[in-house]
């Protein structure tokens, strides 16, 4: 089984539940059954070199807690909370009726460098960028596995022993999620409120497969780049939020992209985040599995659990992980 150090970077990181993610598709795949085989952390930084020194060094040099269990990945309490979450959360194999839609990733890019491992080693770093780090990466050591870096949405890294490869997985995300509720870009006008790299992200996955992109009132706006020729005054079908203050307005339907810890029953959890408005858990789980698909594990891909059953999942464990607080 390979050993696999994980980490969410930037600021803030403390309420991400990336790591419980990955830590259930793991657990999925069969190949973190041990504390040794998966260590993780939270990488409270806001400039890259310091996200990549805690690469090489293997540790942080200020533990913060997570909100989840009120204590750093490691200790006893987040060992012990998180192993009982995996647990629970695995025992469920049927997605929530409220979280069905259609299965299946709608993108995977039609190309990946071929010199991309496609098998895990017995040593691996993998790594995903949040705010503010995700425009920061520029580096002839890192080689791309699409155009994230000349983007500047470069949000998930993977180092296998031997050389660094990275790749912006948002956008792969949110046409998964669309694909899911029924929206497809040969049919549908896509709004996007943000110009930052995840935005960026989703208006060049959305513009290659042939959509069109109306960007609405943002803090800031789009610059130049790949998605120009896809971009449309028709008002549209679906908005993503990534300035997170969109209102939710009556015939669209709204996607945000951030999240909050929540209360409540799992059911009551699945009626939140569902509706006219999607919580950013969507998206959250739709890119980390882009992740394992297009980068991490690309040899297990057929392996990964839907989007559905993973954020029914991922909803059973934050139950859970809520009853000890």
């Amino acid at each position: 089984m390979p050993a696999i150090r994980y980490g969410i970077a930037g600021r803030p990181v403390d309420h991400s539940l990336s790591p419980l993610l990955t830590a259930l598709v793991a657990r999925h795949l069969g190949i973190a059954l041990s504390d040794k085989q998966l260590t993780m952390e939270l990488v409270d930084v806001d400039n890259l070199p310091d996200a990549l020194a805690w690469g090489y060094a293997g540790a942080v040099p200020q533990p913060i807690p997570w909100v989840y269990t009120g204590a750093v990945f490691g200790k006893f309490r987040t060992k012990a909370l998180l192993k009982k979450a995996l647990e629970a959360a695995s025992e469920v194999n049927d997605v929530h009726p409220l979280l069905v839609g259609i299965e299946g990733p709608l993108s995977t890019p039609k190309t990946l460098p071929s010199t991309l491992p496609t098998r895990m080693f017995e040593e691996e770093i993998w790594l995903n960028l949040t705010a503010p780090l995700k425009h920061q990466l520029d580096s002839g050591a890192v080689v791309a596995v699409d155009d994230s870096m000349a983007n500047k949405c470069v949000n998930a890294l993977r180092w296998d022993g031997r050389g660094w490869w990275c790749a912006g997985l948002d956008g792969t995300g949110v046409v998964d999620v669309l694909h899911h509720h029924g929206l497809t870009p040969g049919e549908d006008v896509l709004g996007l409120v943000g110009g930052g790299g995840a935005a960026r992200s989703t208006a060049a996955a959305w513009a290659s497969l042939g959509g069109r992109v109306h960007q609405l009132k943002s803090r800031r706006m789009f610059e130049d780049g790949p998605w120009m020729d896809a971009i449309t005054d028709k008002s549209p079908d679906m908005v993503v939020d990534f300035d997170n203050d969109e209102p939710v307005s009556e015939g669209v339907r709204l996607l945000r992209s951030s999240y909050r810890p929540m209360e409540g029953t799992v059911e009551e959890r699945a009626k939140a985040i569902s509706g006219n408005a999607l919580d950013g858990r969507w998206l959250l789980v739709a890119q980390h599995l882009a992740c394992w698909r297009v980068l991490w594990a690309p040899e297990r891909a057929h392996e990964l659990p839907s989007l559905g059953l993973l954020l029914t999942r991922l909803l059973e464990a934050e139950c859970l992980l809520a009853s000890y607080a």
